[in-house]
């Protein structure tokens, strides 16, 4: 089992007792350092107290069960608002916002996918994209998939509405 794994099987336990959505944990190198991430949410919001409580509590399990070999930097946080989705449950809480997605293989040329998260449909998830039909992908294939926070998407025109009408300007 790899080190990701091990924590996840670790801090699952620790976020339910807490009450929080254990998102993700990342494993990563930088330089020479290990750097273990652990994303967590809750349905208010998560807050720096939250994961300096959470962070203190896995860190001390961690290093009770010698998961991690050698040092490492912990690092605890929400997921923030483009937030990776990892699940097809995530699909199903996230479907109708924004989203981009990639694929391992490239369909039709390209890998990269954006519009309105769609599913899950069974062990797929699907886009609408705003230039083209509703794609779907099966899961296996979906390499990430990440909100896209648009704060400008209310003040767009909506598709099939017909755009205000100016007024003239100037002396008549």
């Amino acid at each position: 089992m790899d080190v990701r794994e091990e924590v996840r099987q670790i801090a699952g336990p620790l976020a339910d007792e807490d009450g929080y959505e254990l998102v993700d944990v990342e494993n990563a190198a930088a330089g020479r350092h290990r750097v273990i991430r652990v994303y967590l949410d809750k349905p208010v919001c998560v807050s720096l107290g939250d994961c300096a409580k959470f962070s203190r509590r896995l860190a001390d399990c961690l290093d009770m069960n010698q998961t991690i070999p050698g040092s490492y930097h912990l690092e605890v946080s929400s997921p923030g608002l483009e937030r990776p989705i990892r699940t097809l449950d995530h699909v199903r809480r996230f479907a109708g916002q924004r989203a981009s997605l990639t694929t391992h293989e490239p369909r039709d040329g390209r890998r990269n996918f954006e519009g309105i998260l769609l599913g899950p449909e069974g062990d797929r998830a699907g886009l609408r994209p705003d230039d083209s039909d509703e794609q779907w992908f099966e899961w296996s294939e979906v390499r990430s998939v990440r909100l896209i926070v648009d704060p400008w998407a209310g003040l767009r025109n909506p598709k099939g509405r017909p755009a205000a009408k100016s007024r003239p300007r100037g002396g008549a």
